[in-house]
């Protein structure tokens, strides 16, 4: 919360700078508020790293996961604002806000691999999902699992919150099985592993296999 409240309040000044002051230090100012909510963003997504929950089952993450959609929003955005000069030589802030979560996303995913920080945990029938915001869930009330092929994320249902996605790429496959096991077990419910994950996996080992044998 407090990194929230820090970006809006940054964003805030950086807004009403732009807008209303007009003097010698404008230039200055907004510089310096645009890097101190870049670096508040870093900070909040390091922060990650070093945090840690008791637990009785963790796994590491062995990469960040870069958004495709973040960074397509901001190019597309970017060549809008560059189109129209006038706006752009008025809002070029506008710009670098846009640019905040793929740079810093690019940044930690470098150091994701090289730290593989702990990222999910599981302490008694408590899940915890270690991101920005950090997710809680009752795993007793966990009453599916989906896989999605497409975007390669597990999708956990529950009763009475909403449900949390992994991204399986982000982790190696004995863990997400391992993780599956816990889940299944922990549940009050009928859970059991989705069937179109289990045959991506066999897939993905049988390939495994083949270069093994062919290298």
């Amino acid at each position: 919360m407090k990194y929230t409240v820090t970006i809006i309040i940054l964003l805030i000044g950086l807004c009403l700078s732009v807008t209303f002051l007009k003097s010698e230090y404008t230039i200055a100012l907004e510089v310096l508020l645009m890097t101190l909510t870049y670096i508040t963003f870093y900070v909040w997504e390091y922060s990650v790293i070093n945090t840690t929950f008791d637990s009785n089952f963790k796994i590491r993450s062995q990469k960040k996961t870069i958004s495709i959609f973040d960074i397509g929003i901001a190019l597309f955005l970017t060549f809008q604002f560059l189109i129209f000069s006038d706006f752009y030589l008025n809002h070029d802030y506008l710009i670098l806000i846009l640019w905040i979560t793929p740079i810093i996303e690019s940044i930690m995913w470098f150091i994701y691999k090289s730290k593989n920080p702990y990222t999910i945990f599981i302490n008694g029938n408590q899940l915890i999902v270690n991101r920005r915001w950090v997710l809680k869930r009752n795993l007793n009330e966990l009453t599916q699992i989906h896989y999605d092929r497409f975007s390669k994320n597990l999708e956990l249902n529950f009763k009475t919150k909403r449900e949390i996605s992994i991204k399986t790429t982000e982790y190696k496959v004995d863990d997400i099985l391992q993780l599956l096991e816990k889940l299944i077990e922990t549940s009050e419910n009928n859970v059991f592993i989705p069937l179109n994950y289990t045959a991506q996996k066999k897939k993905t080992n049988a390939l495994t296999l083949i270069r093994t044998k062919t290298s």
